[in-house]
């Protein structure tokens, strides 16, 4: 998987993405992989932020959905037709995981399960929304990783002061998962598809 070449995210919420893969994402991006980014719900003044964020992980393209925050259930066939769309041009998805207990984020999960049957699909932590997470793959991510994750959070200047956001607890989650893996630094997905060709 770390040698995926065309890499799609999907972001319920315009944060989601650097927060529970930012360093993969950095890492990736570092490899030569091209990296889009779907954020569902646009979020007013945090497009930019998130545009902002892009750039520092290194994501290609990032296209806004500008679906409504906490709706996107009413919205399941519009995303699932949508993602259909780009099915058999990424070779890797990460998501949210299937236990994230966040409405949109359900949501986002279950289409993008749906609609990339054939691919290998990866699903990210985000500890506050999850708490049975099952982590199932680490990957170990370099120090200028956990820096580039911290900048792309930070860029997001209306979310300041929520506690995920702190820089010590993301380098405290990723040395937790580190030492879980046997390395300095990494995160943690659930591997919801893999597929060996």
């Amino acid at each position: 998987m770390l040698n995926s070449k065309n890499v799609l995210i999907l972001a319920p919420h315009t944060d989601d993405a650097e927060l529970g893969a930012g360093g993969l994402i950095s890492r990736l991006a570092r490899a030569g992989a091209y990296i889009t980014e779907i954020v569902f719900t646009g979020a007013g003044d945090r497009k930019m932020e998130a545009v902002f964020a892009a750039e520092v992980m290194g994501i290609n393209n990032i296209k806004f959905w500008d679906m409504p925050i906490r709706r996107l259930g009413e919205h399941r066939q519009d995303i699932l037709d949508g993602l259909i769309e780009l099915r058999g041009q990424p070779d890797l998805v990460i998501m949210p995981s299937l236990r994230d207990t966040h409405q949109d984020h359900q949501t986002v999960a279950q289409e993008g399960w749906r609609a990339f049957k054939n691919t290998n699909l990866l699903g990210y932590e985000e500890p506050w929304n999850d708490m049975h997470y099952d982590a199932q793959l680490f990957v170990k991510v370099s120090e200028m990783d956990i820096a580039n994750k911290i900048k792309a959070v930070q860029c997001y200047k209306s979310q300041a002061g929520k506690a995920y956001c702190d820089s010590e607890y993301i380098i405290s989650l990723a040395r937790v998962r580190g030492v879980q893996a046997g390395v300095e630094y990494a995160e943690s997905f659930n591997i919801m598809r893999q597929i060996i060709r």
